[in-house]
Formats: structure tokens, sequence, C-alpha cells
């Protein structure tokens, strides 16, 4: 099967490939990443994870894709559409995004979802598109409404993966119809 790939101006949406491994590894372990996704990474989860994203390609066809910057071939991150990673949503189409902290601020994160919408509208026409994160991630809350997805006050929720307690736990949902 040949590898995916999805270009636009400055990036290259692609499946993973083994040396994505360590990039992903330090965008995990990054304090600033994951101050609104969950606890830091141990090397075992940034694997199980590689192997995840590596894995839903083969099951469904499409994964959060990793993200190359063209200029310098630099694997920045992830960005695309999978199978929802929570019970509510686990029949529907999700939308994420992870990016190196030194790439924030530079629209990466939006010219990458743009494309993975886009990708889903000719892919899977009529399949709404869903996005979740903790409450208090407004960089992400803010991509969403720029997305012009819609904030699902009815869908709240408290995420299953993340240790009770954590102020990470309380999570939000929003969803983009796609024509």
């Amino acid at each position: 099967m040949p590898e995916f790939s999805l270009e636009t101006e400055r990036l290259i949406l692609r499946d993973w490939r083994e040396g994505d491994l360590e990039p992903l590894f330090e965008i995990c372990t990054d304090p600033r990443v994951m101050a609104t996704i969950g606890p830091l990474h141990e090397r075992a989860d940034t694997q199980a994870t590689f192997e995840r994203l590596s894995a839903r390609t083969a099951r469904d066809g499409h994964t959060f894709w990793a993200l190359q910057r063209k200029a310098d071939g630099r694997m920045i991150g992830f960005c695309g559409i999978g199978r929802g990673t929570v019970p509510q949503l686990e029949r529907d189409l999700e939308i994420g995004w992870r990016l190196a902290p030194d790439c924030w601020g530079q629209s990466y994160a939006r010219e990458a979802a743009e494309a993975s919408l886009g990708w889903a509208a000719a892919n899977r026409p009529g399949a709404p598109v869903f996005a979740i994160t903790s409450v208090g991630n407004t960089r992400s809350r803010g991509l969403m409404e720029r997305l012009g997805m819609r904030y699902c006050e009815g869908l709240d929720f408290n995420h299953p993966k993340i240790e009770p307690g954590s102020p990470l736990v309380p999570h939000v949902t929003y969803r983009k119809d796609l024509a």
C-alpha cells in the first residue's frame, strides 16, 4: 500500500515512519505541550502512542498523521482524522493535533487541521467531525472555533483516561458538519 501524503503550502501530513518516534517522544515529554493534555510520557508511552497511531491507518485508512514541515523536513507533531478516542465518540470521526512548542503561533496547526477537514469532507462525506480537549485548553478551543467548529455543551465529559482529580479530567467537545 502506498504511503499516505497530504500536502499544504508549508506542510506534509503523512503516514508514520520509524524515524518519527524520537521527535514524537520529545514533543510528548515537553511540559508545555502536555500541560493541557496529560502527564509527561515515558518512552513506553510514546512507543504505544506511535504504534496506536500507525495501527489506525491499517484499521481505518486514516489517523492523526505525522506532520512534517516542508522547509526543513522536520517532523513537528501530528494532525489528522481518527476514530473517536473516548467511548461516546468511538463511532465518529475526531480531529486532533499536537505540535512542538517552538512551532506554536505560526498557524501550522490551523493549516494542517484545515487540510485534514478537507480530506474528511472528500473521503468521509456527510460525517461530522468532533474535537475534544480539556476545559482549560484555550489554545485548542480557539483553533476549534477558528475552524468553524461549534461547542457542544451537552457533550461535556470527564475523560476516562486521565487520572481522577486532575484538573484535566473535565473535557469539552466541538463539532463540525461537513458538506
